[in-house]
């Protein structure tokens, strides 16, 4: 997996950089945790539990997870182990949803870290 947001699509990189930038004003540090998956990978964290859709917009580099730097140092990239009732997750979706972002937070099947793009 990549962390690198040169990895992302030409459309999603500077919602991602936004993103990154409103969270640096609002005092949340965060870690790039995953950008762009291959096939191989999707298909592990699908055995692991950590992805649920068959087609993550991880592969065409259009998502981006983040993680509270305070939650990161705790556990690592585990998602498994992040605890999604944190209430640092409710300051960091907002923020993604404001530049016109799906916030995974919202979903039935909760990922808190994860922003993708939308048309």
């Amino acid at each position: 997996m990549s962390r690198k947001l040169d990895d992302l699509s030409d459309r999603f990189r500077p919602k991602a950089f936004e993103l990154l930038a409103r969270l640096t004003e609002a005092g949340i540090p965060v870690m790039i945790v995953d950008t762009l998956r291959t096939p191989e990978e999707h298909a592990a964290n699908l055995a692991k539990g950590v992805s649920w859709t068959k087609h993550s917009k991880h592969l065409d580099g259009d998502a981006i997870d983040i993680c509270p730097y305070s939650v990161y140092a705790l556990y690592g990239a585990d998602k498994l182990m992040w605890d999604s009732g944190d209430l640092i997750w409710t300051r960091i979706g907002p923020i993604g949803e404001a530049l016109g972002l799906r916030w995974g937070g919202r979903w039935k099947q909760k990922d808190m870290a994860h922003f993708e793009w939308m048309p």
